[in-house]
């Protein structure tokens, strides 16, 4: 066997998997008796000596058997554990007492026996976690096809029953047990060489390794246990700390369930063999590892930051010492290392609390508390939510950290505003238990701002009286010299005289006060102002977060909702005053759809919480006194409420009733409460108005779900709601009237059922007359007009006949108003018929002739008559309904056996029902405002004469109840309402009242749904209330336009835009209802980005600031859909080219900036369309924006191969034209500096230098557009001159004349003629140049383009413009023409026809007249005796403009229309010389000729306002322009002398 048995060769095969037994034995399909029979034989061997192992036979049987293990059954696999185990333990037994004995011969004989045991025990060990692995992967590959619950189980059960998938725990952990044993033994007694001895040792601690790599044997501790001390003996004793700390190191990234065993294993390690120095290792080789977050992989990182984790739990000593390496983490890629490094931060935090506090310790904490703070402000929410947790954390250790927590307290409240959901709802939960666990519980815990205020004023006046007072001071002196029993007695004396201290106030020595500040009592005091200061700060900070937490309770995370509703309920648990905001406004949560789980999980959250807050008893109180608080607490729900809140309330208080009823739980009303409520409600002692209000408020919405609750008391309702406590508080008496409203029960109509029969009582029940007495009462109260609406609500709701009642109403009223109005006439003869025909459109009142009455009754009669029309159309709605239920339940109980003719007979004919339905439909049509018996019909001309005489009727009550009815009465009848629509649209343009403009537009809303098509042709007068400078009508009209528009009442025709604008409202309610309004509207078939286009256009036009207008864009690009961006990359670069202005440009390049750019088609898109943009690319927002693009591209992951040589084009020709601008705003800045030079100077050449130049804010026209304005201008020039005839000069004349330039010297009276002749100078001079210049360079330029060849046309400031052919030959034609003389230009010129339209394109020419008209001869003669042969315009290829300031766009374009005559003034002839001499002459009659030429052309212009007077600016910069015209023309004139 010693010969055979080699150690190394035998873990070789085994690793190979090619073990060979000499002497191997068949083990599969042999008898179990045989086989039961060799292993008694090898028990029977080895029991002699455990030195039998070694015997070739005995150790190839037992090899045979290990070898087929796993085949093995469960009997015979159990005696082969035995017998290897047992002849293991006895060796190991020997070798100890041999060894103690210290013969060498004796135990080194072991060694072979050893190795033997320890090599089977491996093997078997080896087989077992094999197969134990393999089942685990396949078990969690099924379990995940299969269903969580029964394929997990499934393959649970498969693994308890199959033989050989038995996990061995006990025989395993008998195996670790030897080896710890043998592993104590002095090993290198037996084994002196190194190597030898390592490989001995090897098979014990890669058993244990393979142990901790099932997941299953983990789970079972002691198992774990014995693993971890197998691996540290090897690890201390035995040399394997390197081995160790690769493998640790592979196996935190290779099995995800390591981390936590390895952390363990290492705390062991260090705690119990006091061996630290491989923990020390790993961690500095975990500080140096770098992670990259471009790798997917995210295994390494996941697996390390556990470890570090789970080892700064447990061994938080070994952590602190590598902290300064591991802290680099902080700054690397991988969020997990970051979020690992906060979490063991927190927990050496709390480690160190624990700690002695020596001042090391403390700047510990400091400095980890400073790391954590920094932390806030991390990128990655995954960070920020693992920090929140750990502050959260810290709030529960017994040391408060005084000092940090208010910073804390306030960072995590700005977390509150994370964009991260899990960050936020993280935030509500930490920010809870920093309140929860606040250390300001000195006066019972409670966070009341007012009682903290009070007390710190108490003891900083306190502390000042200590300074200011010397008997206060000296009592604080002796307090802390004898002691407390002084102290009370100098209290006392200092009480008594306190009216002298009142008196006697002197400030201390230094040497009193610096003993003052060391007494007892002063120092006390001083902590305990600093203690109720933070305590303040503290609670101000709570109040700060309350706005934002009531923003959160909006939020569509049903789970960050339900955190909300816990911190309101903890802040009112401690008293803090603004909880009562946030709890308000959680009640509209009620209403929230149970669509899902947690929309029904917040319902019951917020009963729940509803529940402890106002009605669970208090444990310490009596029954008696629980049911007064409970009341209170439900009558002080409705203090101050609004109507919203109001009825959020009455829904949540009606789940409460109708879930207690229905199942009886636990959150009720109970019947001692609801008693106590009518008790305050009836008190016959005066009490205040709101406390009896409450009441009846809280009773009316209990009764909502059971009725009997009010049925039963309303002899109580009458006697005080509508006797004299109702009369004189009509809030009570309305409320008191919605409260009787619930005795019809809820008639509320499901979808498909007919509604059920409600209670209706005979007219001649006390409530009815009650209620006319209440109506009838005389009061000036505006409160009327609600109680007159629930009263007439309730007569409709309860009476039998309600229309008897009101008609009754109506009439005594009327006769009332007739009696003012005519004394002599008795109540009984008196006619209230009214002429029913409307007054026609043009007729007029007289004041004198009108009616007399008093206006405030009026305006009760109209509104009456208005809701006693609305509610008689809802009363024929309940009429018709009660008929289609009767006849639905008489056709229930009789026998349904109609034939089929009969069928056939009710679709041709009709069947009653439908006969019914017409017939009221032409009642509610026709009869009720135009029928002759109808008592509406009378009232219906009044309405609209007071609606259509606002100044005749000016009172606004009686103003705002006419349109009120008029409203009503418009709903009723389609032709009443098409007549009086116009009426009601003006009164919506030109009402001053807000409320009735906000009324019209809630009616148009309900007109829309009755007569969709009038209301649908006329929406755009709902639009224009968007911009309305009332908050309450701009936001009515949103919600309305909002509930159309969602409805699919009215289609969208482009006015988007005006809602879009209100995204950024300074309301937050109206931006919320609009962002609202468009993320609904983009589920209807991509409306947002078939309205978007629309949308842009109408922002274009509006004034909006650029900030807002980007805002807006940004929300409305994110809800456009992907698919759609390609073709809004095409639209939106089209747009460029119709946009003149800067702003437009930035605004379009915003735009294009939203765009997700994620494919190469959008970039082609992006590419196709940059001749639209290419010469905007200057603008520094627009060269930002489309970078931004750039960047987005290349931001891409993954990266796509495609994309990177279309960016980089794209990239480098923004480059290119970016380049080319900030080379014209260099030239244009040197032209400025040069123009203001010449202007002293007399420079021409710096003039020249102007010419083309591309200017910031300024379009850039074309050769075509230029000429086509100036052959405008020319032709209306002609035309107003032919048409008004005035004779005092030709055009010609007067162009020759404007050439001249014009004397400083200006009477008074020529004032203005002289200020439009110096406009005309310098326009004329300034483009003279200009244009001479630009066709010097476009001659140059196009000399250029021939010789190379190329086919683009070059502007002059170098910008590259694509031209069509031929062009160039078209522009050299012109030039040559312009370069001839005058003489020679004349008859052309003379030829041409000025025309009253613009020149559709460059080759479209008019000719002239044949005869000129006969007003210009005396201008003729008066300008020399020309005519039309002199000089005259031509027009001009300009593509560059300058202007000197930044006037309007007239003034620009007069500068591009400019005359052509000096173009060649160096080819001057005689002729010219001479006329020039005589205009100067002649400079008056010619300057009149101009005002009166410029004057036609501005009236002829039916697109341009009236330009202004010239400034005294302008006027300036005109006589400049004449003097470098003066001083250019004096040196041609020398030049060509």
């Amino acid at each position: 066997m010693s010969d055979a048995f080699a150690l190394d060769e035998e873990l070789n095969n085994l690793q190979t998997d090619s073990i060979h037994i000499a002497n191997e034995i068949p083990i599969e399909g042999e008898n179990p008796k045989t086989l039961d029979r060799i292993l008694n034989g090898i028990v029977d061997t080895i029991q002699d000596t455990s030195y039998s192992i070694t015997d070739s036979t005995t150790f190839d049987q037992i090899r045979s058997f290990i070898k087929h293990f796993n085949t093995l059954k469960k009997s015979t696999a159990t005696k082969v554990w035995d017998i290897v185990l047992s002849g293991f333990n006895s060796e190991i037994v020997s070798t100890a007492q041999d060894l103690e004995g210290n013969d060498q011969d004796e135990y080194l004989e072991h060694r072979m026996p050893l190795e033997t045991y320890g090599f089977l025990v491996m093997w078997i060990i080896s087989l077992t976690e094999q197969k134990a692995t393999s089942r685990a992967v396949q078990s969690e590959k099924a379990a995940g096809k299969a269903t969580r619950g029964k394929g997990s189980r499934a393959a649970k059960d498969g693994t308890d029953t199959e033989e050989g998938v038995i996990t061995w725990i006990p025989e395993k952990q008998r195996a670790m047990d030897l080896m710890t044993s043998v592993l104590d033994l002095h090993l290198s007694k037996i084994w002196t060489a190194t190597h030898e001895k390592e490989t001995f040792v090897s098979l014990f601690y890669k058993p244990a390794y393979q142990l901790l790599e099932n997941k299953e044997n983990v789970k079972i501790v002691a198992l774990k246990k014995r693993a971890y001390r197998v691996l540290c003996l090897c690890i201390k004793r035995h040399n394997h700390e390197f081995g160790a700390r690769t493998t640790i190191l592979q196996n935190l990234q290779y099995w995800e369930h390591t981390p936590e065993p390895m952390a363990e294993l290492l705390e062991m390690l260090s705690s119990e063999y006091d061996f630290p120095q491989l923990v020390d290792s790993i961690l500095r080789d975990v500080a140096s590892k770098e992670f990259d977050e471009a790798i997917k992989d995210l295994s390494a990182p996941r697996a390390y930051s556990k470890f570090l984790v789970k080892l700064s739990e447990i061994a938080p000593k070994s952590v602190l010492k590598q902290m300064g390496l591991l802290i680099q983490h902080l700054d690397g890629e991988s969020y997990m290392m970051r979020q690992a490094i906060v979490e063991i931060i927190g927990n050496l935090i709390a480690y160190l609390s624990e700690a002695e506090q020596t001042e090391q310790v403390k700047n510990q904490i400091d400095g980890f508390f400073d790391v954590l703070e920094e932390r806030f402000m991390d990128n990655n929410s995954y960070v920020r939510t693992k920090l929140l947790q750990i502050i959260g954390s810290l709030c529960d250790l017994r040391t408060k950290f005084p000092k940090r927590r208010q910073r804390l307290t306030e960072l995590v409240i700005g977390r509150l505003s994370d964009k991260s959901f899990w960050s936020r709802k993280q935030a509500i939960k930490t920010l809870i238990r920093l309140i929860e666990n606040h250390p300001y519980s000195m006066h019972g815990g409670e966070l009341d701002l007012e009682g903290w205020e009070i007390r710190y004023t108490e003891v900083t006046d306190d502390l000042k009286a200590m300074v200011t007072r010397p008997s206060r001071r000296r009592a604080a002196l002796r307090a802390s010299a004898g002691g407390e029993g002084d102290m009370e007695v100098d209290k006392a004396e200092s009480d008594a005289g306190a009216e002298d201290d009142a008196e006697d106030i002197a400030l201390p020595t230094d040497e009193e006060l610096m003993e003052l500040q060391a007494s007892k009592e002063y120092i006390t005091k001083t902590l305990q102002q600093r203690y109720y200061a933070d305590a303040i700060r503290f609670i101000h900070l709570i109040h700060r977060g309350v706005p934002v937490m009531c923003e959160l309770l909006a939020s569509t995370m049903k789970q960050e909702v339900i955190e909300a509703m816990e911190f309101f309920v903890a802040i009112h648990r401690y008293k803090v005053r603004s909880a009562s905001e946030g709890i308000r406004k959680m009640v509209h949560l009620v209403w929230m759809k149970d669509n899902n789980d947690e929309a029904k999980g917040v319902r019951t959250r917020l009963v729940e919480c509803y529940w402890q807050i106002y009605l669970a008893p208090e444990e310490s109180l009596t029954e008696k006194e629980n049911t007064a608080v409970i009341a209170r607490n439900l009558v002080s729900l409705t203090y101050g409420s609004t109507l919203a809140e109001l009825t959020s309330l009455e829904q949540l208080l009606t789940v409460i009733v109708t879930d207690s009823i229905a199942n009886a739980n636990d959150i009720s009303i109970s019947d001692e409460v609801i008693e106590k409520l009518w008790q305050v409600y009836s008190h016959h002692k005066d009490i205040p108005n709101p406390q009896r209000r409450g009441a009846i408020i809280i009773l009316g919405m209990l009764a909502k779900a059971k009725p009997d609750i009010v049925a039963n008391k309303i002899e109580t309702i009458l006697r005080i709601g509508l006797g004299k406590h109702g009369r004189a508080d009509l809030a009570l008496a309305r409320y008191s009237c919605i409260a009787l409203q619930r005795i019809a029960g809820e008639k509320k109509k499901q979808k498909g059922m007919i509604a059920q029969d409600t209670v209706r009582l005979p007219m001649d029940h006390p409530i009815f007359i009650r209620l006319r007495n209440l109506i009838d009462t005389p009061t000036t109260s505006k409160n009327w007009f609600a109680v007159a609406e629930q009263v007439l609500n309730t007569i409709y709701l309860l009476g039998e006949h309600p229309d008897t009642l009101c008609g009754d109403i109506i009439k005594t009223r009327c006769k009332s108003i007739f009696n003012l109005q005519e004394s002599s006439d008795s109540p009984d003869t008196m006619s209230i018929d009214i002429p029913s025909t409307p007054l026609p459109e043009d007729s007029t009142i007289n004041p004198e002739n009108a009616f007399r009455v008093d206006s405030w009754q009026l305006s009760q009669l109209i509104f009456i008559v208005g809701h006693v029309a609305i509610k008689h159309i809802v009363h024929m709605e309940v009429i018709e309904e009660e008929f289609k239920r009767r006849k639905a339940g008489v056709g229930n109980d009789g026998k349904k056996d109609k034939d089929n003719a009969d069928d056939e007979l009710d679709q041709v004919v009709g069947t009653t029902e439908d006969e019914f339905g017409d017939a009221m439909a032409h009642i509610r049509e026709r009869e009720l405002l135009f029928g002759e018996g109808s008592l509406l019909q009378v009232f219906g001309p009044l309405i609209i004469t007071i609606c259509g005489n606002n100044t005749l009727y000016s009172d606004k009550t009686l103003q705002s109840s006419a349109t009120l009815s008029l409203c009503k009465l418009m709903c009723i009848s389609a032709e009443f309402c098409e007549h009086n629509l116009q009426l009601l649209f003006t009164i919506l343009e030109k009402s001053t009242q807000p409320a009735i403009r906000s009324n019209i537009i809630i009616a148009l809303g309900d007109m829309a749904v009755c007569f969709n098509n009038l209301i649908d042709a006329n929406i755009n007068y709902l639009y224009k209330r968007l911009s309305d400078s009332d908050k309450a009508v701009k936001k009515n009209t949103l919600m309305v336009l909002t509930h159309l528009i969602l409805n699919g009442m009215v289609k969208v025709k482009g006015q988007l835009g005006e809602m879009a604008i209100c995204l950024t409202d300074e309301d937050n309610r109206i931006s919320d209802l609009a962002r609202l309004f468009f993320t609904e509207l983009t589920s209807k078939d991509n409306a947002v980005y078939n309205n978007m286009p629309d949308i842009i256009s109408h922002m274009s036009n509006t004034e909006i600031p650029e900030e807002s207008y980007r805002k807006i864009m940004k929300f409305l690009f994110e809800l456009i859909k992907e698919k759609n961006m390609d073709s809004m990359i095409e639209k939106l670069c089209q747009r460029f080219k119709n946009t003149d202005q800067p702003r437009g440009w930035r605004d379009i390049a915003f735009c294009l900036s939203m765009l997700p750019f994620k494919t190469e088609k959008s970039f082609k898109k992006l590419l196709e369309g940059f001749p639209h943009y290419q010469d905007k690319v200057y603008e520094e927002q627009v060269f930002k924006c489309l970078t931004d693009i750039v960047t987005k591209g290349r931001q891409i992951k993954p990266p796509k191969p495609e994309l990177k040589p279309i960016i980089d084009e794209f990239e480098a020709k923004l480059q290119e034209y970016k380049a080319k601008g900030e080379e014209v705003q260099d030239t244009e800045a040197k032209a400025i500096s040069a123009v203001k030079k010449g202007s002293r100077k007399g420079g021409r050449r710096a003039i020249s230098t102007l010419v083309g130049l591309k200017i910031r804010n300024a379009s850039m026209p074309t050769v075509e557009d230029t000429e086509e304005k100036r052959t405008t201008r020319r032709s209306r020039r002609g035309v107003d001159q032919d048409d008004e005839g005035e004779g005092e000069g030709e055009a010609d004349g007067i162009e020759e004349d404007e050439e001249e330039p014009r004397s400083k010297a200006k009477t008074s009276g020529e004032g203005d003629e002289d200020e439009d002749e110096e406009d005309a100078e310098m326009e004329d001079g300034m483009e003279k140049l200009a244009v001479r210049d630009a066709r010097a360079n476009s001659r140059r330029q196009q000399g250029r383009n021939s010789k190379a060849g190329a086919k683009d046309r070059v502007d002059a400031d170098g910008d590259a413009v694509m031209g069509e052919e031929g062009e160039g030959s078209e522009l050299e034609e012109e030039e040559e023409e312009e370069l001839k003389p005058p003489a020679r230009r004349r008859g052309r010129v003379a030829d041409r026809e000025p025309s009253a339209e613009p020149a559709p394109s460059r080759k479209t020419t008019t000719k002239a007249p044949a005869k000129a008209s006969k007003a210009q001869a005396p201008a003729s003669k008066a300008s020399g005796g020309r005519n039309s042969k002199g000089p005259s315009r031509k027009k001009g290829k300009v593509r560059k403009v300058f202007s000197f300031d930044d006037e309007s766009e007239d003034e620009e374009d007069d500068f591009e229309n400019s005359d052509d005559e000096d173009e060649n003034a160096d080819v001057k002839s005689e002729e010219e010389e001479s006329e020039e001499e005589v205009l100067k002459q002649r400079r008056k009659p010619v300057a009149k000729a101009a005002k009166a030429t410029k004057k036609t052309e501005r009236d002829s212009s039916d697109d341009t306002e009236a330009t202004p007077p010239p400034s005294r600016a302008r006027r300036a910069a005109a006589t400049k322009a004449r003097r470098i015209v003066e001083l250019s023309e004096s040196e041609e004139e020398e030049d060509s002398d």
